[in-house]
């Protein structure tokens, strides 16, 4: 199915929002007002099970930073992305009805407001659009779920090459965590070690839906505006290099530009809908991202063996999560801006003055992008250069003591 996505054959309306409901639906939390009963216990199973994993894997990283600094810390690092996501989900929920009311909108105006005038150039746009989105998400959920199931195979992996050898082995569990010691002895090992395992799935679908879900809002929000602009190039288009001269021309090009003005600000509003949802999201990830860099650094700068290799791993995986959000972020502010430009270059001259006064107040507009800010800070590319030049500068300092 998902093969088929990424072909150019696939309908635009399959691509809409595929992978943040295959991600969040199946962990019970893909947004909606009306909720069955299995679906709010299901929910509640996973939120119960990551809850209790997280408490005894941050247990355990702490009791092991007294004794052994590089077990601490490859407990802490998985142990805070299990949090975030246990606060995502949380958020996930508590906002189901706004994050509803999102998709609904934008499903509105990308496939009911535009279907009378979706040009070969519209459809284009969507689809690459679409395709990109999709792709994104299906990687970073590919990512997860290879790194979680390599971690759950790896201790079955040991105990097979220490038979091959003759050796004896200790199990263990795939995650460092607080248990009882009687869980850790058969018959409940096994029971022990699917539940240790589960929790790193329930990460991954929790973490790949909510990110993938960001990253297709703000995508959408982009596309929104980008096909604003299609509509204002139509409009000129329309004039054919012909001053308006007519009042009844000048009657139906006034009522053109009010609808994308009302269109315009539908999009900003929406905006802050979802912006308002993950503000608290957002910043988390950024903080727990941050923390997972700064301990992974530490750990490539301190240790050696496979250790470096692990945490090389991690800190590739915390900045593509981040990439995301930063990417999400410049797009909607740039193809906001991009309004101005686009009537600046159009041939606004042709207007009469009153619907000259109009394309200049939303060429003011533009020039305030719509931004995805959360408190301290703005995720966009400019950002994210500035965390991989900290991070540089880290390892040269760093270095330079060596």
């Amino acid at each position: 199915m998902f093969l088929k996505l990424l072909k150019r054959s696939a309908s635009l309306d399959d691509y809409f929002y595929c992978v943040p409901r295959l991600c969040l639906g199946a962990m019970g939390y893909w947004p909606s007002a009306v909720r069955s009963l299995s679906a709010n216990l299901w929910a509640t199973t996973n939120f119960i099970v990551l809850f209790i994993g997280v408490f005894t894997e941050l247990h355990a990283g702490f009791t092991a930073l007294k004794y052994d600094i590089e077990l601490g810390l490859d407990t802490l690092c998985p142990a805070g992305t299990s949090a975030v996501t246990l606060l995502k989900m949380y958020l996930i929920y508590w906002h189901r009805n706004d994050l509803q009311l999102t998709v609904e909108r934008l499903h509105y105006l990308l496939y009911h407001t535009n279907k009378a005038k979706l040009t070969t150039n519209k459809r284009n746009i969507m689809g690459a659009s679409s395709r990109l989105a999709t792709g994104l998400g299906l990687t970073t959920f590919g990512m997860g779920l290879l790194t979680s199931t390599t971690y759950n195979l790896k201790p079955l992996f040991e105990a097979w090459i220490s038979h091959r050898h003759g050796s004896r082995f200790v199990w263990r569990t795939p995650f460092n965590m607080t248990l009882p010691a009687g869980l850790l002895k058969f018959p409940y090992f096994p029971l022990s070690y699917i539940f240790t395992a589960y929790t790193a799935y329930v990460t991954v679908f929790m973490f790949s839906g909510c990110d993938s879900f960001y990253y297709e809002s703000c995508s959408n929000f982009a596309l929104l505006l980008k096909i604003l602009q299609e509509d204002i190039k139509m409009v000129f288009d329309g004039l054919k290099s012909k001053v308006v001269s007519t009042a009844v021309e000048a009657e139906r090009l006034e009522e053109e530009l009010f609808k994308i003005i009302k269109r315009q600000n539908e999009i900003m509003e929406i905006t802050t809908l979802f912006r308002n949802c993950y503000i608290t999201m957002t910043l988390a990830h950024f903080v727990s991202a941050s923390m997972v860099i700064g301990a992974s650094l530490f750990d490539v700068l301190s240790f050696s063996g496979v250790g470096r290799f692990v945490y090389i791993a991690y800190t590739i995986a915390a900045l593509s999560q981040l990439f995301i959000y930063c990417y999400g972020g410049t797009i909607v502010a740039e193809n906001s801006t991009q309004i101005g430009t686009t009537i600046f270059c159009s041939d606004w001259h042709l207007c009469n003055p009153k619907n000259r006064r109009l394309l200049s107040l939303m060429i003011l507009r533009s020039q305030r992008p719509i931004t995805m800010a959360v408190p301290f800070f703005n995720p966009s590319l400019v950002t994210f250069a500035s965390i991989l030049q900290a991070a540089g500068s880290i390892i040269a300092l760093a270095s330079s003591f060596q």
